[in-house]
Protein backbone atom coordinates (compact mmCIF):
# COMPACT_ATOMS: atom_id res chain seq x y z
CA UNK A 1 0.00 0.00 0.00
CA UNK A 2 3.03 2.52 1.40
CA UNK A 3 4.91 1.59 -2.35
CA UNK A 4 1.33 2.12 -4.09
CA UNK A 5 0.45 5.17 -2.69
CA UNK A 6 4.15 6.97 -3.21
CA UNK A 7 4.05 5.69 -6.88
CA UNK A 8 0.69 7.19 -7.67
CA UNK A 9 2.20 10.82 -5.76
CA UNK A 10 4.93 11.27 -8.41
CA UNK A 11 2.58 9.61 -11.06
CA UNK A 12 0.09 12.49 -10.48
CA UNK A 13 0.30 15.85 -12.16
CA UNK A 14 2.68 18.20 -10.90
CA UNK A 15 2.00 20.57 -8.41
CA UNK A 16 3.55 23.98 -7.78
CA UNK A 17 5.65 23.65 -4.50
CA UNK A 18 7.11 26.31 -2.92
CA UNK A 19 11.27 25.94 -2.93
CA UNK A 20 12.70 24.36 -0.27
CA UNK A 21 15.39 26.70 1.46
CA UNK A 22 18.58 25.69 2.04
CA UNK A 23 19.61 27.19 5.34
CA UNK A 24 19.55 30.72 3.42
CA UNK A 25 22.57 29.82 1.06
CA UNK A 26 20.15 28.67 -1.50
CA UNK A 27 16.62 27.29 -2.69
CA UNK A 28 16.03 24.59 -4.52
CA UNK A 29 12.80 23.43 -6.18
CA UNK A 30 12.21 19.79 -5.95
CA UNK A 31 8.90 17.82 -5.92
CA UNK A 32 6.22 17.21 -3.27
CA UNK A 33 6.83 15.33 -0.44
CA UNK A 34 10.55 15.90 -0.10
CA UNK A 35 11.59 16.92 3.44
CA UNK A 36 14.73 18.31 5.19
CA UNK A 37 16.75 15.41 6.94
CA UNK A 38 19.92 17.83 7.90
CA UNK A 39 23.28 19.24 6.79
CA UNK A 40 26.21 17.12 5.93
CA UNK A 41 26.82 13.88 3.70
CA UNK A 42 25.99 12.19 7.12
CA UNK A 43 24.97 12.98 10.63
CA UNK A 44 21.62 13.09 12.90
CA UNK A 45 18.12 13.23 11.72
CA UNK A 46 17.06 17.04 12.93
CA UNK A 47 14.38 17.32 10.71
CA UNK A 48 15.57 21.36 9.43
CA UNK A 49 17.79 23.28 7.98
CA UNK A 50 18.56 26.17 10.90
CA UNK A 51 20.98 28.73 9.91
CA UNK A 52 22.11 28.80 13.29
CA UNK A 53 23.45 25.63 12.80
CA UNK A 54 25.82 26.79 10.14
CA UNK A 55 28.21 28.12 12.87
CA UNK A 56 29.63 24.71 12.72
CA UNK A 57 30.56 24.06 9.34
CA UNK A 58 34.44 23.92 8.77
CA UNK A 59 34.49 23.07 5.18
CA UNK A 60 35.81 25.82 2.58
CA UNK A 61 34.92 23.70 -0.63
CA UNK A 62 31.60 22.63 0.03
CA UNK A 63 28.80 21.83 1.87
CA UNK A 64 25.84 19.14 1.68
CA UNK A 65 22.14 18.76 2.21
CA UNK A 66 20.22 15.45 2.82
CA UNK A 67 16.62 15.47 2.17
CA UNK A 68 13.96 12.27 1.51
CA UNK A 69 10.77 11.36 -0.05
CA UNK A 70 8.13 8.98 1.43
CA UNK A 71 10.27 7.88 4.66
CA UNK A 72 8.85 5.35 6.37
CA UNK A 73 9.95 2.52 9.47
CA UNK A 74 9.78 -0.55 8.42
CA UNK A 75 8.82 -3.86 11.13
CA UNK A 76 12.33 -4.71 12.44
CA UNK A 77 13.01 -0.62 12.87
CA UNK A 78 14.89 0.14 10.23
CA UNK A 79 14.45 3.50 7.70
CA UNK A 80 12.96 2.15 4.32
CA UNK A 81 14.86 5.05 2.56
CA UNK A 82 12.78 4.83 -0.79
CA UNK A 83 14.40 8.07 -2.00
CA UNK A 84 17.15 9.94 -0.57
CA UNK A 85 18.49 13.10 -2.13
CA UNK A 86 22.18 15.02 -1.51
CA UNK A 87 22.27 19.01 -2.61
CA UNK A 88 25.57 20.06 -2.49
CA UNK A 89 27.16 23.48 -2.80
CA UNK A 90 30.24 24.23 -4.07
CA UNK A 91 32.53 27.37 -3.08
CA UNK A 92 32.22 29.81 -6.06
CA UNK A 93 35.28 31.17 -5.19
CA UNK A 94 37.35 27.18 -5.08
CA UNK A 95 37.99 25.23 -8.39
CA UNK A 96 35.21 24.11 -10.30
CA UNK A 97 34.01 19.99 -9.59
CA UNK A 98 35.18 17.78 -12.04
CA UNK A 99 32.09 16.40 -13.49
CA UNK A 100 34.43 13.91 -15.62
CA UNK A 101 35.82 12.36 -11.80
CA UNK A 102 32.93 10.94 -10.74
CA UNK A 103 33.79 8.11 -7.97
CA UNK A 104 31.75 7.98 -5.40
CA UNK A 105 28.09 9.02 -3.95
CA UNK A 106 27.88 11.56 -1.03
CA UNK A 107 25.07 9.16 0.12
CA UNK A 108 26.70 7.06 2.93
CA UNK A 109 23.20 4.51 2.79
CA UNK A 110 24.64 2.91 -0.71
CA UNK A 111 27.95 1.61 0.58
CA UNK A 112 28.79 -1.35 3.19
CA UNK A 113 29.54 -0.59 6.89
CA UNK A 114 32.83 -0.60 6.40
CA UNK A 115 33.65 2.89 8.27
CA UNK A 116 36.72 4.37 6.42
CA UNK A 117 38.01 1.17 4.39
CA UNK A 118 38.52 2.98 1.51
CA UNK A 119 39.25 0.25 -0.77
CA UNK A 120 36.68 -1.45 0.33
CA UNK A 121 33.95 1.07 -0.37
CA UNK A 122 34.68 2.07 -3.69
CA UNK A 123 35.31 -1.20 -5.01
CA UNK A 124 31.47 -1.20 -3.85
CA UNK A 125 31.14 1.43 -6.20
CA UNK A 126 32.99 0.41 -9.20
CA UNK A 127 31.12 -3.23 -9.29
CA UNK A 128 27.92 -1.63 -9.76
CA UNK A 129 25.66 -1.53 -13.22
CA UNK A 130 27.28 1.66 -14.65
CA UNK A 131 24.84 2.80 -17.91
CA UNK A 132 25.86 5.49 -20.35
CA UNK A 133 26.11 9.10 -19.16
CA UNK A 134 24.46 12.01 -20.10
CA UNK A 135 25.79 15.24 -21.10
CA UNK A 136 23.97 18.31 -20.62
CA UNK A 137 26.73 21.39 -21.53
CA UNK A 138 29.60 20.90 -19.15
CA UNK A 139 27.47 19.10 -16.79
CA UNK A 140 27.12 15.34 -16.51
CA UNK A 141 24.47 12.27 -14.94
CA UNK A 142 26.19 9.24 -14.02
CA UNK A 143 23.62 6.54 -13.49
CA UNK A 144 23.92 2.96 -11.98
CA UNK A 145 21.57 0.09 -11.65
CA UNK A 146 22.19 -1.13 -8.28
CA UNK A 147 21.22 -3.53 -5.61
CA UNK A 148 21.59 -5.63 -8.14
CA UNK A 149 24.08 -8.76 -6.29
CA UNK A 150 26.66 -6.34 -7.62
CA UNK A 151 29.90 -5.66 -5.05
CA UNK A 152 29.54 -5.71 -1.29
CA UNK A 153 27.70 -8.48 -0.40
CA UNK A 154 26.30 -6.30 2.69
CA UNK A 155 24.63 -3.84 0.23
CA UNK A 156 23.86 -5.16 -2.52
CA UNK A 157 20.40 -7.14 -1.69
CA UNK A 158 16.87 -5.50 -3.26
CA UNK A 159 15.18 -3.62 -3.31
CA UNK A 160 16.85 -2.68 -6.79
CA UNK A 161 18.03 1.16 -6.94
CA UNK A 162 19.11 3.78 -9.54
CA UNK A 163 22.05 5.72 -7.58
CA UNK A 164 21.74 8.63 -10.10
CA UNK A 165 24.50 11.66 -9.48
CA UNK A 166 24.72 14.94 -11.45
CA UNK A 167 27.28 17.23 -11.32
CA UNK A 168 27.39 20.57 -12.92
CA UNK A 169 30.52 22.57 -12.67
CA UNK A 170 29.11 25.94 -13.71
CA UNK A 171 26.76 26.33 -11.94
CA UNK A 172 28.95 24.48 -9.12
CA UNK A 173 25.83 22.09 -7.68
CA UNK A 174 26.01 18.53 -7.44
CA UNK A 175 23.08 16.61 -6.70
CA UNK A 176 23.09 12.74 -5.75
CA UNK A 177 19.75 10.72 -5.93
CA UNK A 178 19.38 6.85 -4.51
CA UNK A 179 15.99 5.77 -4.94
CA UNK A 180 13.76 2.36 -5.46
CA UNK A 181 13.37 1.73 -9.40
CA UNK A 182 9.82 0.72 -8.17
CA UNK A 183 9.30 5.01 -7.40
CA UNK A 184 11.36 6.58 -9.94
CA UNK A 185 11.86 5.60 -13.83
CA UNK A 186 15.66 5.92 -14.75
CA UNK A 187 14.80 8.88 -17.47
CA UNK A 188 12.41 10.47 -14.02
CA UNK A 189 15.80 9.91 -12.19
CA UNK A 190 17.77 11.56 -14.39
CA UNK A 191 15.58 14.35 -15.01
CA UNK A 192 15.15 15.28 -10.85
CA UNK A 193 18.76 15.52 -10.63
CA UNK A 194 19.37 18.15 -13.38
CA UNK A 195 15.94 19.99 -12.70
CA UNK A 196 16.92 20.03 -9.20
CA UNK A 197 20.68 21.39 -10.13
CA UNK A 198 18.68 23.96 -12.56
CA UNK A 199 17.06 25.29 -9.81
CA UNK A 200 19.25 25.95 -7.49
CA UNK A 201 19.25 29.95 -6.64
CA UNK A 202 21.98 30.60 -4.59
CA UNK A 203 22.34 33.18 -2.15
CA UNK A 204 25.33 36.06 -1.18
CA UNK A 205 25.42 33.81 2.27
CA UNK A 206 27.21 31.41 0.66
CA UNK A 207 29.98 33.36 -0.22
CA UNK A 208 29.95 34.84 3.02
CA UNK A 209 29.59 30.94 4.75
CA UNK A 210 32.78 29.61 2.66
CA UNK A 211 34.90 33.51 3.30
CA UNK A 212 34.02 32.79 7.10
CA UNK A 213 35.37 29.12 7.67
CA UNK A 214 38.94 30.12 8.13
CA UNK A 215 38.06 32.51 10.66
CA UNK A 216 36.47 30.33 12.05
CA UNK A 217 39.05 27.68 12.15
CA UNK A 218 41.85 30.22 13.53
CA UNK A 219 39.12 30.29 16.43
CA UNK A 220 39.19 27.04 16.97
CA UNK A 221 42.38 26.49 16.59
CA UNK A 222 42.84 29.61 19.51
CA UNK A 223 40.88 27.96 21.89
CA UNK A 224 41.94 24.60 21.68
CA UNK A 225 45.71 26.32 22.40
CA UNK A 226 43.73 28.12 25.24
CA UNK A 227 42.08 25.15 26.43
CA UNK A 228 45.47 22.73 26.35
CA UNK A 229 47.67 25.41 27.84
CA UNK A 230 45.01 25.46 31.03
CA UNK A 231 44.72 22.19 31.10
CA UNK A 232 48.18 21.78 31.58
CA UNK A 233 48.30 24.80 33.91
CA UNK A 234 45.63 23.02 36.56
CA UNK A 235 47.95 19.58 36.51
CA UNK A 236 50.53 21.60 37.73
CA UNK A 237 48.36 21.40 40.53
CA UNK A 238 48.94 17.70 40.80
CA UNK A 239 53.12 18.01 40.25
CA UNK A 240 53.06 17.10 36.46
CA UNK A 241 54.96 20.32 35.43
CA UNK A 242 54.91 19.52 31.44
CA UNK A 243 53.69 16.62 29.59
CA UNK A 244 54.46 15.99 25.19
CA UNK A 245 51.78 14.79 22.74
CA UNK A 246 51.83 11.17 23.00
CA UNK A 247 53.52 10.60 26.30
CA UNK A 248 52.54 9.96 29.51
CA UNK A 249 53.71 12.29 32.86
CA UNK A 250 54.01 11.17 36.38
CA UNK A 251 54.02 13.16 39.74
CA UNK A 252 54.22 11.10 42.78
CA UNK A 253 50.34 11.87 43.67
CA UNK A 254 49.35 11.72 39.57
CA UNK A 255 49.74 10.42 36.19
CA UNK A 256 48.57 11.78 32.89
CA UNK A 257 48.52 10.74 28.83
CA UNK A 258 47.91 13.42 26.07
CA UNK A 259 47.22 12.04 22.91
CA UNK A 260 49.70 12.63 19.81
CA UNK A 261 47.49 15.49 18.34
CA UNK A 262 46.79 17.04 22.04
CA UNK A 263 43.16 16.33 21.78
CA UNK A 264 42.84 14.00 24.32
CA UNK A 265 43.67 14.19 27.75
CA UNK A 266 43.60 11.39 30.78
CA UNK A 267 44.24 11.84 34.46
CA UNK A 268 44.57 9.19 37.24
CA UNK A 269 45.39 10.44 40.89
CA UNK A 270 46.23 7.76 43.12
CA UNK A 271 44.07 7.04 46.10
CA UNK A 272 44.42 4.42 48.42
CA UNK A 273 45.81 0.78 48.49
CA UNK A 274 43.80 -1.65 50.60
CA UNK A 275 45.23 -5.22 51.48
CA UNK A 276 43.11 -8.15 49.33
CA UNK A 277 43.00 -10.06 53.16
CA UNK A 278 40.73 -7.38 53.92
CA UNK A 279 38.11 -7.47 50.66
CA UNK A 280 35.78 -9.71 49.77
CA UNK A 281 36.44 -12.91 47.61
CA UNK A 282 39.26 -15.38 46.91
CA UNK A 283 42.20 -13.83 46.57
CA UNK A 284 43.01 -14.96 43.30
CA UNK A 285 40.39 -13.55 40.73
CA UNK A 286 38.45 -9.99 41.37
CA UNK A 287 38.33 -8.51 44.67
CA UNK A 288 35.38 -7.63 46.27
CA UNK A 289 34.79 -4.30 47.90
CA UNK A 290 31.19 -2.36 48.49
CA UNK A 291 32.36 1.28 48.24
CA UNK A 292 29.68 4.15 49.11
CA UNK A 293 31.32 7.68 48.12
CA UNK A 294 30.48 10.10 50.51
CA UNK A 295 28.16 13.33 49.26
CA UNK A 296 29.47 16.30 48.40
CA UNK A 297 30.52 16.06 44.36
CA UNK A 298 30.74 19.27 42.96
CA UNK A 299 28.01 19.62 40.42
CA UNK A 300 31.22 20.41 37.96
CA UNK A 301 31.57 16.79 37.44
CA UNK A 302 28.51 14.91 36.57
CA UNK A 303 29.44 12.12 34.64
CA UNK A 304 31.82 8.97 34.88
CA UNK A 305 33.88 10.93 32.50
CA UNK A 306 34.69 13.49 34.61
CA UNK A 307 35.18 11.63 37.84
CA UNK A 308 35.27 7.62 38.49
CA UNK A 309 36.79 5.33 40.99
CA UNK A 310 39.06 2.17 39.05
CA UNK A 311 40.66 -0.36 41.09
CA UNK A 312 44.19 -2.21 39.98
CA UNK A 313 44.71 -5.65 41.47
CA UNK A 314 46.54 -8.72 40.36
CA UNK A 315 44.54 -11.53 38.78
CA UNK A 316 46.57 -15.22 38.85
CA UNK A 317 44.16 -16.48 35.67
CA UNK A 318 45.69 -13.71 33.39
CA UNK A 319 49.07 -13.32 35.14
CA UNK A 320 48.67 -9.57 35.03
CA UNK A 321 47.46 -6.21 36.41
CA UNK A 322 43.74 -5.99 36.02
CA UNK A 323 41.23 -3.01 35.93
CA UNK A 324 37.81 -2.91 37.04
CA UNK A 325 35.35 -0.40 38.59
CA UNK A 326 33.43 -0.47 41.42
CA UNK A 327 29.23 -1.56 40.51
CA UNK A 328 29.71 -0.11 37.50
CA UNK A 329 30.82 -1.08 33.67
CA UNK A 330 34.17 0.19 33.21
CA UNK A 331 35.04 3.17 31.21
CA UNK A 332 35.74 2.84 27.66
CA UNK A 333 38.97 4.58 28.38
CA UNK A 334 40.01 2.07 30.67
CA UNK A 335 41.32 -0.48 28.71
CA UNK A 336 43.71 -2.81 30.28
CA UNK A 337 45.77 -1.77 27.12
CA UNK A 338 45.00 1.99 27.39
CA UNK A 339 48.40 3.77 26.97
CA UNK A 340 48.05 5.44 30.76
CA UNK A 341 47.16 2.09 32.26
CA UNK A 342 49.90 0.36 30.96
CA UNK A 343 52.31 3.20 32.41
CA UNK A 344 50.57 2.39 35.67
CA UNK A 345 50.73 -0.80 36.29
CA UNK A 346 55.08 -1.15 36.84
CA UNK A 347 54.27 1.22 39.84
CA UNK A 348 52.07 -1.68 41.07
CA UNK A 349 54.46 -3.59 42.86
CA UNK A 350 52.93 -5.48 46.05
CA UNK A 351 49.90 -8.28 44.03
CA UNK A 352 48.40 -8.71 47.69
CA UNK A 353 47.35 -5.59 47.37
CA UNK A 354 43.79 -3.31 45.08
CA UNK A 355 44.84 -0.25 44.44
CA UNK A 356 42.26 2.33 44.13
CA UNK A 357 42.82 5.13 41.72
CA UNK A 358 40.79 7.93 40.23
CA UNK A 359 40.43 8.49 36.75
CA UNK A 360 38.97 11.43 34.31
CA UNK A 361 38.84 11.83 31.04
CA UNK A 362 39.23 15.13 28.54
CA UNK A 363 38.10 16.42 24.98
CA UNK A 364 40.32 19.64 24.81
CA UNK A 365 39.22 20.21 21.15
CA UNK A 366 35.16 19.72 21.19
CA UNK A 367 34.51 20.08 24.85
CA UNK A 368 36.90 22.34 26.77
CA UNK A 369 34.25 23.53 29.24
CA UNK A 370 33.87 20.22 30.58
CA UNK A 371 37.99 20.05 31.35
CA UNK A 372 37.09 20.72 35.45
CA UNK A 373 40.44 19.58 36.08
CA UNK A 374 40.95 21.67 39.30
CA UNK A 375 37.26 20.25 40.63
CA UNK A 376 38.14 16.14 39.78
CA UNK A 377 42.15 16.81 41.89
CA UNK A 378 39.53 18.47 44.96
CA UNK A 379 37.18 15.77 44.70
CA UNK A 380 39.95 13.05 44.45
CA UNK A 381 41.36 14.71 47.84
CA UNK A 382 38.34 14.62 49.29
CA UNK A 383 37.77 10.85 48.56
CA UNK A 384 41.20 9.78 49.33
CA UNK A 385 41.09 11.49 52.30
CA UNK A 386 37.50 9.23 53.39
CA UNK A 387 39.08 6.57 52.37
CA UNK A 388 41.88 6.33 55.04
CA UNK A 389 39.19 7.21 57.53
CA UNK A 390 37.28 4.18 56.16
CA UNK A 391 34.25 6.11 55.14
CA UNK A 392 34.34 4.78 51.59
CA UNK A 393 34.99 1.12 51.69
CA UNK A 394 32.40 -0.84 54.00
CA UNK A 395 32.37 -2.13 56.57
CA UNK A 396 34.99 0.82 57.67
CA UNK A 397 38.01 -0.93 55.73
CA UNK A 398 40.68 1.92 56.01
CA UNK A 399 42.86 2.43 52.97
CA UNK A 400 46.61 3.57 53.13
CA UNK A 401 48.28 5.95 50.92
CA UNK A 402 50.06 4.84 47.85
CA UNK A 403 52.29 6.98 45.27
CA UNK A 404 53.12 6.57 41.85
CA UNK A 405 57.21 7.69 42.64
CA UNK A 406 59.72 5.19 42.96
Amino acid sequence: MFLFALSLALQSPARSTPPVDLAGLATVELPSGFMPVGRGQDGPRIGHFDPATLGQHRNDYQITFRLEQGQRTLPGGKLANPVLLHVTLFNPAKPKPDATRIGFTTIPQFYPPAGNDRPRLDAHFAAQRWLDDVMTGDAVTRSAATNEGRGDSASNRPPERWLVIHVDPTRRIRIDLYAWRSVYSLDDARALVRRAAESVQITPKLAELFGGVNDAEARDDARFESSVQSALLALSQCGIRSIGPGMVAFSDRCASWLSDDRRFLRVARAMGRIPVAETRGDGRSVPELQVEVPPGRSAKLPSQSDFRLTQLFWHDAVKGWVIGGFGESLHKDDAPDAQLITAITPHLRDRATVYVVAMASYDLRLSPDRAAIAEFLAEADRVAAALRDGKVVLPGVRARPFGFGP
